[in-house]
């Protein structure tokens, strides 16, 4: 009995409470220009690791293409 009388949980009233808009607003905010940022730096020409990839990816391309030609040769020496 002592206990439920003591304990008391605050309520706040979410539309006259300014500090929760103001915090809801800042959160909002923050998820947009993570959003934004990761978009920009992963899409940017500027990335490394992007480069990097493209790299890789055009010589393997290459790699393959050379293995096709060489088949294709190989089918009309048959």
């Amino acid at each position: 009995m002592f206990l439920s009388s003591t304990l008391s949980i605050p309520f706040y009233n979410f539309t006259s409470s300014q500090i929760l808009i103001i915090g809801v607003l800042g959160i909002v905010v923050a998820i947009a220009v993570f959003y934004v940022s990761y978009q920009k730096y992963f899409n940017s020409p500027l990335n490394k690791e992007l480069a990097e990839k493209k790299k890789a990816l055009i010589k393997e391309q290459k790699e393959l293409n050379e293995r096709l030609e060489k088949i294709e040769q190989d089918l009309k020496n048959l």
